[in-house]
C-alpha cells in the first residue's frame, strides 16, 4: 500500500513525538517546515523555511500536520495552510483509546496512553498529550493544550487556547477560560451540589 504523503510543521521537541505516530500510520513524511531551524535535516528528512521552498521541491502534496507546541504559532500555521487548500488529519496513537462517539477535530493530535471518552468534543488543532483523560461530555476548544496526565472530568470544559501544565485535574462540570494558563498540579473545582447533580 502506497503511503500518504504529508508536511510536518515544525522541526523540535514535539516534532519527535508527532513524527512517530504519524509514520506508524501509513503516511510519510517528505519535509519538514520550521523557520526558525538551524539544521536543512531533521530526523532524516529535509527541513525548509517556509511553506513554498517545501512545495516547490514536492508539489504533490496536499495534506499538512503542525507538530508545534506553541498554541498561538499552531493557530497562525492552520490559517496558512487553510488558505493554501491544505488537508489538516487528525492522528491518534495506537495505544491510545478514543471513543467511537467522541468527536476530534481537524489537526488534533492524540498521545500515547490518552483516553477521549463518549461524547467528548475536542477542537481544531488541540494536543492531547501522554496520558491525559478527557472524559465524557467534556468540550475542548480549538489549539489548546492538554499536558501529560490532565484529567478533565467529565462535562467540563476547556476554553481554546488554554494551556494546562501536567498532572491538573479539572473538575465535574468545571470550566477552564479561553487563553488561561494553568500550572501543574492545579485542581478546578466545581461546586459540589453541581457535581453530584
Amino acid at each position: 500500500m502506497n503511503k500518504k504523503p504529508i508536511f510536518i510543521i515544525g522541526a523540535g521537541g514535539h516534532s519527535k513525538v508527532t513524527s512517530e505516530i504519524i509514520t506508524s500510520q501509513n503516511w510519510e513524511i517528505l519535509a519538514y517546515i520550521d523557520e526558525g531551524s538551524t539544521s536543512d535535516h531533521f530526523l532524516g528528512k529535509p527541513v525548509f523555511k517556509s511553506l513554498e521552498q517545501a512545495e516547490s521541491a514536492n508539489p504533490s502534496v496536499d495534506h499538512a500536520f503542525i507538530a508545534i507546541g506553541n498554541n498561538e504559532a499552531r493557530s497562525k500555521w492552520a490559517n496558512i495552510l487553510s488558505k493554501n487548500d491544505y488537508t489538516l488529519p487528525h492522528f491518534v496513537h495506537p495505544s491510545a483509546l478514543v471513543s467511537p462517539s467522541a468527536q476530534l477535530s481537524q489537526g488534533v493530535l492524540v498521545c500515547a496512553m490518552a483516553v477521549v471518552g463518549p461524547s467528548a468534543i475536542v477542537g481544531q488543532g488541540t494536543i492531547v498529550n501522554c496520558g491525559a483523560i478527557i472524559d465524557h461530555d467534556s468540550v475542548v476548544g480549538s489549539f489548546a493544550h492538554l499536558s501529560q496526565r490532565v484529567l478533565v472530568s467529565g462535562g467540563a470544559k476547556i476554553g481554546s487556547n488554554a494551556l494546562v501544565g501536567p498532572g491538573s485535574i479539572i473538575e465535574k462540570l468545571a470550566a477552564v477560560k479561553e487563553d488561561s494558563i494553568i500550572a501543574s498540579g492545579t485542581v478546578i473545582a466545581t461546586a459540589r451540589k453541581q457535581c453530584f447533580q
